[in-house]
């Protein structure tokens, strides 16, 4: 095995032609050789080189100071290097002194044989190779523990130092995307508002179904960024109407001539398109196209059928007409049961007649009973009857019974106070629809504009929820 080290090595003995003998031998192995005359001088050299010695090799019979008592000093100066003692045959007390106080590693007997020492002395260091690398390898795994002790503990430290910072960075992320959330939903609000100031009635109409539309589909179990689709869905599905004469709005599908029916037909599509540019409103998009699919298939425009249909859309389905049903069909008795005998035929008689509210819920349950499981989805229409009969459906009821409108003077303006009626110029047209949340800027604006007598009259909002 090949020597790694550079090794340096001492001869000490008194006769010159020993150590000169001794350099001949190990010159050739490479090694660097000093010599000493006397243990003295041996130990001054071993002072002086300023190199660790990996062996020394000593005479025993030396004047002043014999071998042993040299290795001994030696051991004190370079306590790893290897230690070899020359002595002669009837010098055993002195090797036994050696061994108990220079505690030398090998002795050698005069006149040796050079093959021997050489190889003895090769094996020595190979040792002295060992037991060095193993210090080194032991000193360096210590340093390393020490250093890895230090930065664990460092580390649990920074651990927990950035546990706390990504923990209150992740509040402040929800913190701001949930108002981030609120603003976009806010900012469809403001989008579907600004539709009712176009069309109130169809404004109204889309609002009505995306309140409803989430209620229900609350028991679905559906997470938040679900329900925020369909109810945004439900405030934008008849978007796509937008524009179209008022004539074909008025009309039943089935009243209307193939060129109406074809214009109509084409608003769930608009409506997609509308919203398509909005990454975040995917989901709704699909929604809006698939709201007058069928659950027989027999819907427009992709002719989807059962499952294929979203299920925000069918939602929306089977809100969307019960509210048309609710809102929109005349006032007097007698034209809303002329208008359910299209539809019921003999069933109308059997509704009982005890006020009108409860004329146009039974029409309304009937008519989507009557439909269920071929235009609407069969689940979806038992949830909404169970919701119509119980009364959370009537969405006027209910409304008029929580809150109430009440003029007040423009100088009693607060902000975060709601709009009860639509806010109109001295031309009747629609400036801000009802429903809208006053800020400052806003009650700025119509400040403004009640100086410029664009506005006039009272401004009404709601009171407080009772």
């Amino acid at each position: 095995m090949p020597l790694k080290y550079k090794h340096v090595l001492l001869f000490v003995d008194d006769e010159e032609s020993i150590t000169k003998s001794l350099q001949r031998l190990f010159r050739k192995e490479g090694y660097e050789i000093h010599t000493a005359s006397s243990g003295q001088e041996g130990l001054e050299r071993l002072k002086e080189v300023g190199k660790p010695f990996s062996l020394i090799i000593s005479d025993q019979r030396m004047p002043a100071m014999n071998g042993a008592e040299f290795l001994e000093n030696a051991k004190k100066i370079f306590p790893r290097a290897i230690r070899i003692l020359l002595t002669g045959y009837s010098d055993m007390g002195a090797i036994v002194d050696a061994v108990n106080k220079g505690e030398i590693h090998r002795y050698f007997t005069k006149p040796w044989n050079d093959d021997d020492l050489v190889l003895q002395v090769r094996q020595s260091l190979e040792q002295y190779e060992l037991v060095e690398e193993n210090r080194r390898l032991l000193a360096l795994t210590k340093k390393q523990n020490t250093e890895l002790k230090e930065l664990n503990n460092s580390l649990e430290e920074k651990v927990a130092e950035r546990t706390i910072e990504v923990t209150e960075k992740n509040k402040a992320l929800e913190e701001i995307n949930k108002q981030l959330e609120k603003s976009f939903l806010n900012a469809v609000r403001l989008l579907s508002s600004f539709v009712e100031v176009s069309n109130p009635k169809l404004g109204e109409h889309m609002r009505r179904v995306a309140l409803l539309a989430r209620e229900l589909a609350e028991e679905y179990g559906l997470d938040k960024k679900e329900l925020d689709q369909i109810e945004i869905a439900g405030m934008l599905h008849d978007i796509g109407l937008l524009g179209l004469p008022e004539r074909i709005l008025e009309k039943d599908e089935e009243d209307m001539s193939e060129k109406e029916f074809y214009m109509f037909s084409q608003h769930p599509a608009i409506g997609q398109i509308s919203v398509q540019p909005v990454e975040s409103l995917a989901q709704a998009g699909a929604i809006i196209l698939s709201h007058h699919e069928y659950y027989d298939g027999s819907g427009f425009p992709s002719g989807l059928k059962g499952d294929e249909i979203p299920l925000g859309a069918r939602i929306i389905s089977v809100v969307a007409d019960c509210c048309k049903i609710l809102r929109t069909w005349p006032a007097d008795v007698n034209e809303i049961i002329t208008k359910a005998r299209k539809y019921l035929g003999p069933l109308v008689k059997k509704i009982p007649i005890t006020d009108r509210t409860n004329l146009i819920n039974d029409i309304a349950r009937k008519l989507l009973l009557l439909d269920s499981a071929q235009k609407y989805d069969p689940d979806v229409v038992m949830k909404f009857v169970k919701r119509l009969e119980s009364g959370q459906i009537d969405t006027k009821k209910r409304e008029e019974k929580k809150k109430k409108v009440v003029p007040i003077h423009l100088d009693d303006l607060e902000e975060g106070m709601i709009l009860g009626q639509n806010i109109r110029a001295a031309d009747g047209r629609v400036l801000l629809a009802k429903g809208k949340t006053l800020d400052e800027s806003l009650i700025s604006s119509l400040h403004r504009l009640w100086k410029g007598s664009v506005i006039e009259g009272s401004i009404h909002v709601e009171t407080e929820w009772k």
